[in-house]
């Protein structure tokens, strides 16, 4: 809405160039006013006519129509208000041609480039979702759901028909979505996969899908089910959403709404910011000392966990020497962490910490004040962590998680920590 109101008001000042050979529209008293107009009809005309519904569904053809429309209501009701307030001797009505063509193009070429750049974008963050349902119900959401999956994917089927978990005879794919799992083996498949939410739906009552649904809540997983499938409870935060044109009630242990989303990202991105401003300076001492102290590249990277098991590059200065990781078997039997992690209080690994680890150099220095972890600010930016969240594990940590383990998966990673 915002992008369609600068392109009209963008039109009406270089139409009235073209007509007046000067850009100081706003000098002219009848144009501010008609400026003031447009905005409040343009804002009213988009509510009436609920002009963006299907927005990302409609092709170049079919946007243009819509366009066209929208001019010509706005158009229609600028003309009417201005012959009422009887400022039609001021106003240019070559001006006003000119505005309707000119807006006409410019709209529909901002639309289709902000229309591009959504779709690459929420092609690069679809959700992923799994369809648990039996194979008589599988082909029928399909079909509902076609043409209407512009946020999320189905990423696969998991049959709950037991007779094709004990025959093992289930096809491998449906429309050309495969079958990943049955159901005494999708906790396993969540396990190690990226899945955000599940969609459950069954041609009547089965008992299997109550276990699994119950299970999957246990760990976190937001849950989708279709009206249709009769079950006794939803565990967690339930609703009624529309999800690819099925009416489902969705269950998830914590419901956020779209303003505290939009809040919560607007926060993360001016944090990090300033985050960055301040990883640009001590990038200046920061760098010469480590490339000094062991050259070679001065930032870290690996590999962490992200929301849902997505994998992305999380970045560090470097505070270790080149050889850290393979130098870590030798140091297992000094391990003072439990379970997966790996720390040592004297870790020779460190840059400038000597055969013994005891001495405290340039790494233990950036490692004690947490200077080394700035660079994080960037995978805030770029929306791959939180300024508040768990700490990203490593994917050799998630491959011992329990079931209970996989809800730590179900935010962003942050900086903070817990």
């Amino acid at each position: 809405m915002m992008l369609d109101l600068i392109c009209m008001l963008v039109s009406m000042w270089i139409a009235y160039f073209i007509r007046h050979d000067s850009w100081y529209m706003w000098r002219n008293s009848a144009y501010r006013i008609i400026c003031v107009l447009l905005v409040v009809v343009h804002i009213c005309v988009v509510y009436l006519q609920s002009n963006y519904n299907g927005i990302l569904r409609r092709g170049y053809l079919k946007e243009i129509v819509s366009v066209f429309r929208h001019d010509v209501v706005v158009m229609a009701v600028l003309l009417i208000l201005v012959f009422f307030m009887q400022t039609g001797d001021i106003l240019s009505r070559i001006t006003i041609a000119y505005m309707f063509v000119i807006s006409l193009f410019l709209m529909w070429i901002v639309r289709s480039l902000w229309k591009k750049c959504l779709n690459h974008q929420m092609s690069r963050n679809l959700r992923q979702v799994l369809l648990v349902s039996d194979l008589m119900e599988t082909e029928r959401i399909l079909r509902r759901m076609e043409g209407q999956m512009t946020d999320f994917e189905v990423k696969g089927f998991v049959l709950t028909d037991e007779k094709y978990s004990a025959e093992n005879s289930a096809p491998s794919e449906i429309c050309g979505v495969p079958i990943v799992a049955d159901a005494s083996a999708l906790t396993d498949y969540l396990m190690q996969n990226t899945v955000d939410e599940l969609l459950f739906a069954s041609s009547g009552e089965n008992g299997v899908m109550s276990d699994l649904i119950l299970a999957c809540s246990r760990m976190g997983i937001t849950i989708h089910m279709e009206l249709m499938t009769v079950l006794d409870h939803l565990p967690g935060v339930s609703q009624v959403e529309e999800m690819g044109g099925i009416t489902v009630l969705t269950g998830a242990p914590r419901q956020v709404t779209g303003w505290e989303t939009f809040l919560k990202r607007l926060i993360d991105i001016i944090g990090s910011l300033f985050g960055l401003a301040a990883t640009g300076i001590l990038f200046l001492f920061v760098a010469p000392a480590i490339y000094s102290a062991d050259p070679g590249p001065i930032f870290f990277k690996q590999e962490r966990v992200g929301k849902n098991g997505r994998v992305f590059r999380l970045y560090k200065f470097r505070s270790m020497y080149m050889d850290a990781e393979e130098r870590k078997a030798e140091l297992m039997d000094r391990n003072e962490m439990e379970g997966q992690m790996f720390k040592m209080e004297n870790d020779p690994r460190v840059i400038g910490s000597g055969p013994d680890g005891t001495r405290h150099g340039i790494g233990h220095f950036l490692r004690s004040t947490s200077i080394d972890e700035f660079p994080q600010f960037w995978n805030v930016f770029i929306g791959d962590m939180s300024l508040v969240g768990t700490r990203p594990p490593t994917l050799e940590e998630t491959k011992h998680y329990d079931m209970h383990h996989r809800a730590r998966l179900t935010v962003k990673p942050g900086i903070t920590g817990l």
